[in-house]
């Protein structure tokens, strides 16, 4: 990154915080409070006294209005206080607010004449109207966190509360979209710290696929759009929770709740089949306690929850039945004799498919016809002429789902000036990824393992400005494996998939049997701000960097087969008499090594000026620089096409090692340096800053990081890891000519040729069967998707608790992230009609290559929209 470049004041910052990471001041971990000041006559009263006294920790702040009457003060923990206003002339004002998580609350106070103390104690609802900057935002707090139901007690649901949210319906694992952006455009923060997955932009979960932690959480705020400088790393909603803390008095909590079959009615598929209600139970607990470790200094708090559920999978299965295993059986003796490779391997699975659980009470048939043969007929054993083919039954099986999370935290309050906590968290627990219908020897398991912490510390520099300071750091543990490993393998060797649902799949998981991804993550973050008058400035940054293990290469390491038609698996894997009908497809990689250390980072760098140009507007102008980095693998283990693949020869004579890149340091030939955001928003009262009317708008500059499973798939093109998918030949391992034999054969041709520099037209000659690799590539340069958001929205408060508000938003995309799987696709519609000969004459598929998957951005979006909402 070219650092001259960035602003002086950007620059600074840098060199100060060299180490920063992803906290947004105010907005992520502690909030801020403002208000205005006046007499009887509304006119503005400066150089009052303004104190704010925790209640539940019994910490003092204090600071002075300014010139025009105006107080602040920065980074408060979200609580609530009690704020005392006092200036000679004048009656003490004392009432009780709530400071929110997230963008500024406003408490204006108008002051009476007269010494005469008096104690005004407002609403104990949060203040609804924000008119401190453009900010859409919607908190969340404690009380409502509590009575929303959600079962399971996840993060994420809390924000689908809030305007503009709705349930992700894209094909990506994203929760939900905001305002019309992409579900993988949300950012999530605990504490300040990133809660986000970044293989896939969405946000990290436990091994239930929550993200557990609703006990211990005392407010969240959901920044649908930021215009402030501090929020960066995503273009969408910023969701950010702040935790429980300890304060003087003991407090504490226990929730407890079970459902299980006595309040539950029977399937209705399991009624359909006269089957009993299966076992199933939910648990759901959680429980906390908080208090003095020394009164008025320092606190503890601690919280544990978690989830244990067992539900039943219906399970429709399909097996062979006995006709038709015996007639297999004498064909594939007649064909490869009663000792082979071949008769020890369908015996092999047809015990399998005879030991499953139900296939005692199968009756003839699949679901949906009474011979379940999908066209294949034999007509000396009756196969599918009048002879069933299949057996079918329907089962229930339910293995449980664990996930605990324990997480303790310390505050101390240092002095009036200082204040900071530390807070460890650790989730671990199990889930079922995958429940085979067959045997549970084969079934899938995920193991998640998650420790992080957090030290926030927190500084104020007299009464007009203010740092806070992050560092963080996680350990995060996902580990999907075969349930039963050595059993499973030692049972049958590979994976076994049926086109056209023929039987159901065998140890369809056993292909890659280990897939595992550790990610180590540090962050560092500084927020600095200042006050002068009626003018505030704000500088930040922030810097994340993660370093990958990746397990994954071993995915169909051992083969998945892919039987096409009855007909081939009856035949043993190819039918001569119609091989390019009836046939088997083995798809199986290997790889050069077990794992690679992969490693990338985020840098975000801001700087803000605010302008409070009269009492009831208020503009903020604010400029963002962010730098994702090109991720890095430590031992070069990055391939790709030399060039665009639409650029490149086609011709099948250019050696392979002409035409891949091997040995790359960096994922991506090029990508983006510098992102720069640029933003403006206002927040005008038009009826006067003690009215509670509000027009807020703005309109910015945002970037999405580019999704980073990208770099672990171009860690594993050829020639570091080879996928080959091999037809035509006989599917039993050991047979004389296998599927297996032929994929082992084509990958030891293709690694001697790629090392001596040989083409695919050399390498055929060596083994007339050999089968192209697969890859993935970018495109040329790779850019972070932008999108320009904009706003306009009207608020009405009626009374304390009540709100309406009317809101235009909208965005333009570019540079959007999108994947062609089809790149060397060729043979149907308006694609290449053939492939490529020497010389190559357009257009014509490469015939290097089985299939090309380009990444690109290249994408655009458009959205305009309108939201009513009424709180």
């Amino acid at each position: 990154m070219r650092l001259q470049q960035i602003p002086l004041t950007c620059l600074a910052l840098l060199l100060a915080v060299s180490l920063s990471t992803e906290l947004h001041a105010q907005t992520t971990i502690s909030g801020e409070l403002v208000g205005l000041i006046t007499d009887p006559s509304d006119a503005v009263v400066p150089d009052a006294d303004v104190e704010i006294r925790d209640l539940a920790k019994g910490t003092i702040q204090t600071t002075k209005s300014d010139q025009e009457g105006v107080y602040r003060f920065f980074f408060v923990a979200p609580g609530r206080y009690t704020l005392t206003v006092t200036h000679g002339g004048f009656r003490d004002e004392t009432r009780t607010v709530d400071v929110l998580l997230g963008p500024p609350v406003s408490a204006n106070v108008r002051l009476a004449i007269a010494r005469v103390s008096t104690k005004l104690t407002v609403s104990d609802e949060a203040p609804l109207i924000r008119a401190e900057n453009g900010d859409v935002s919607t908190t969340v707090t404690q009380k409502q966190i509590s009575e929303i139901p959600n079962p399971g007690n996840d993060l994420t649901y809390i924000a689908q509360t809030t305007p503009g949210v709705v349930m992700n319906t894209e094909t990506s694992f994203a929760v939900f979209s905001s305002l019309g952006m992409p579900g993988t455009s949300n950012l999530f923060t605990v504490d300040g710290m990133n809660q986000n997955e970044t293989a896939s932009n969405t946000g990290l979960t436990g091994a239930s696929n929550l993200m557990l932690g609703q006990n211990q959480i005392q407010e969240a705020t959901v920044v649908s759009i930021g215009y402030s400088g501090q929020f960066g790393g995503a273009a969408g909603a910023n969701v950010n929770y702040i935790t429980k803390s300890g304060g003087n008095d003991f407090h504490g909590n226990g929730q407890y709740f079970w459902n299980g079959p006595v309040f539950n009615a029977n399937d209705w598929f399991n009624n359909a089949f006269q089957q009993r209600r299966p076992f199933s139970i939910a648990n759901q607990w959680a429980g906390s306690l908080g208090g003095p470790l020394r009164k008025n200094k320092l606190f503890f708090f601690f919280d544990t929850e978690g989830i244990r559920v067992l539900l039943p999978q219906s399970l429709f299965v399909v097996i062979p039945s006995p006709q038709f295993e015996t007639a297999t059986i004498r064909n594939i003796d007649s064909k490869f004799g009663p000792a082979s490779a071949s008769d020890a391997f369908y015996k092999k699975i047809f015990s399998l498919y005879n030991d499953a659980t139900g296939a005692d009470r199968a009756t003839s048939g699949n679901f949906e016809d009474p011979l379940g043969c999908r066209g294949f007929s034999d007509q000396p054993t009756g196969l599918g002429i009048s002879v069933p083919c299949a057996s079918h039954f329907f089962t229930t099986r339910g293995i449980p789902t664990t996930d605990t999370l324990t997480s303790g935290r310390v505050d101390w309050s240092a002095s009036d000036s200082d204040r900071a906590f530390l807070r460890v968290q650790y989730d671990a627990g199990h889930n079922p990824v995958y429940t085979d219908p067959i045997s549970p020897l084969f079934d899938f398991d995920r193991k998640i393992s998650w420790w992080q912490s957090q030290l926030v510390e927190t500084h104020t520099f007299g009464s007009s400005a203010a740092g806070q300071f992050l560092l963080a750091a996680s350990y995060y543990d996902l580990t999907e494996q075969l349930t039963h490993f050595s059993e499973a393998l030692a049972a049958f060797p590979t994976a076994l998939f049926f086109g056209s649902d023929i039987f159901s799949p065998l140890a369809l998981l056993n292909s890659g049997p280990v897939d595992a991804r550790p990610a180590t993550r540090y962050q560092v973050a500084a927020d600095v701000v200042k006050t002068r008058g009626n003018h505030k400035f704000g500088f930040g940054g922030n810097l994340q960097r993660i370093y990958w293990t990746s397990r994954l290469y071993g995915l169909q390491a051992l083969g998945i087969l892919t039987v096409q038609t009855l007909d081939a698996f009856y035949q043993g894997g190819v039918d001569p008499v119609s091989p390019d009908r009836d046939f088997t497809w083995l798809n199986q990689s290997f790889a050069a090594g077990e794992s690679q250390r992969i490693s990338f980072y985020d840098l975000g760098l801001y700087s803000q000026y605010e302008w409070r140009a009269r009492p009831n507007l208020a503009l903020t102008l604010a400029l963002r620089a962010e730098h994702s980095s090109n991720p890095a693998c430590q031992r070069r283990c990055f391939t790709r096409i030399a060039g665009t693949f639409g650029s490149v020869s086609y011709d099948p004579n250019q050696p392979y090692s002409q035409g891949i890149l091997v040995d790359q340091e960096h994922a991506f030939a090029s990508s983006d340096k510098v992102l720069w955001g640029p933003r403006f928003s206002f927040a005008w009262q038009p009826l006067g800053p003690l009215h509670n009317t509000v027009i807020r708008g703005g309109i910015g500059v945002f970037y999405n990081p580019v999704p980073t499973y990208l770099a672990v798939r171009l860690s594993g093109n050829p020639p570091q890891v080879n996928n080959f998918a091999i037809i035509g030949d006989n599917m039993a391992p050991g047979e004389q000519t296998n599927l297996f034999t032929d994929a082992a054969a084509s990958n030891k041709a293709f690694v001697d040729g790629f090392g001596k520099g040989k083409s695919l037209a050399q390498i055929q000659a060596t083994v007339p069967h050999f089968s192209p690799p697969g890859l993935v590539t970018p495109g040329q340069r790779i850019h972070s998707p932008q999108y320009q958001r904009w706003s306009l929205e009207l608020q009405q408060a009626f009374g304390a608790d009540t709100t309406v508000g009317v809101g235009y938003f909208g965005h333009h995309g570019i540079h959007e992230f999108v994947q062609d799987p089809n790149e060397n696709a060729y043979g149907f519609g308006s694609l290449p009609a053939r492939l490529c000969a020497s010389p190559p004459i357009p257009p014509c598929a490469d015939p290097r290559f089985r299939d090309v998957a380009e990444a690109k951005t290249d994408a655009v979006s458009n959205y305009n929209g309108m939201i009513v909402s009424f709180r």
